[in-house]
């Protein structure tokens, strides 16, 4: 197990400009501390292929916050918190405060230290109180993330949290939930519209985006599958003490940024807005003062 980080001069907790990479026998990933602890890279060493969606792009200059994350490098897996979409917080004591676009976090420089085989990483919350903490790390041929919460105010906390990694397409990939899934607003994966099935990429027409949910918490795991490569990603959700997580299923065939590109995201709502999130009552909730553990697992494997 390796974990290269750039020189410290005199503390481990610091904000650097820097990815700091870690790395096994089976998987590498680079992590950015300077952009919202952004993982850039997933290399399943196995083919060497990348597993999250890039483009040439040049790094930020200056701190990203309240930016549109269209206008943002977009690239890789960021966490969003607390809401995807731009919208107001509807509650007290927050009231009528917008949430910024994608969320607040994944522009923020964070606190990052070396923990066992991985990075920890910190965010403070700027507009509303909360600390949240990532803890990355591998295992084998797993990557594993564990989440802790924690309110810092005397009121419950409404949000919607997401894992938003963005997925590449350059091998073909297939969607597998392990049983129809029920999809809020109806429908049923993977028939969406126009008879088409979502499940295979490749099959879908170009110059579209779709984003949809899980009618129902999480179950069980989502599996991407690389038929050409003879691979697979298994992406599993424990809520350990916090909220269940829905599916939130975005599939971008150069409808948006004229990229493509493909998400499949364990989220605490059936909603990109809080507040919408908060009128189905699908959004997570933390009591005042409270705390929330929560962990993901992607794993890569042969077929």
């Amino acid at each position: 197990m390796q974990a290269h980080w750039p020189r410290l001069r005199d503390t481990l907790t610091c904000v650097m400009s820097q990815p700091v990479t870690i790395e096994n026998d089976y998987l590498r990933l680079d992590v950015w501390p300077q952009f919202g602890g952004k993982v850039s890279s997933i290399v399943d060493k196995q083919d060497n292929y990348e597993l999250l969606f890039t483009y040439p792009s040049e790094l930020p200059t200056r701190c990203q916050y309240d930016m549109r994350y269209d206008d943002a490098w977009y690239a890789g897996w960021d966490e969003c918190f607390p809401a995807i979409g731009q919208g107001p917080y509807p509650l007290h004591p927050y009231e009528g405060v917008i949430v910024p676009d994608h969320g607040e976090i994944w522009p923020l420089p964070t606190t990052a230290v070396p923990t066992r085989d991985g990075i920890t990483t910190v965010w403070h919350g700027l507009r509303f109180g909360y600390r949240l903490t990532r803890k990355l790390f591998l295992d084998g041929r797993s990557i594993i993330a564990e989440y802790t919460l924690m309110n810092l105010a005397p009121f419950e906390f409404r949000f919607c949290w997401a894992q938003h990694a963005l997925f590449s397409v350059v091998s073909p990939v297939e969607l597998d939930f392990g049983a129809s899934l029920k999809l809020a607003g109806g429908a049923s994966w993977p028939t969406l519209d126009d008879q088409v099935a979502f499940d295979r990429y490749d099959n879908l027409p170009a110059g579209r985006g779709w984003k949809v949910y899980s009618e129902a918490p999480i179950a069980r795991p989502a599996i991407l599958r690389y038929p050409e490569r003879k691979r697979s990603l298994t992406i599993q959700y424990a809520p350990e003490s916090g909220p269940s997580a829905y599916w939130g299923i975005w599939i971008n065939t150069g409808g948006w940024q004229s990229q493509r590109h493909l998400a499949v995201e364990p989220t605490t709502a059936r909603s990109d807005l809080v507040h919408a999130g908060i009128e189905d009552d699908s959004a997570a909730r933390i009591e005042p003062m409270g705390r929330a553990q929560w962990r993901t697992v992607m794993t890569v494997a042969g077929q």
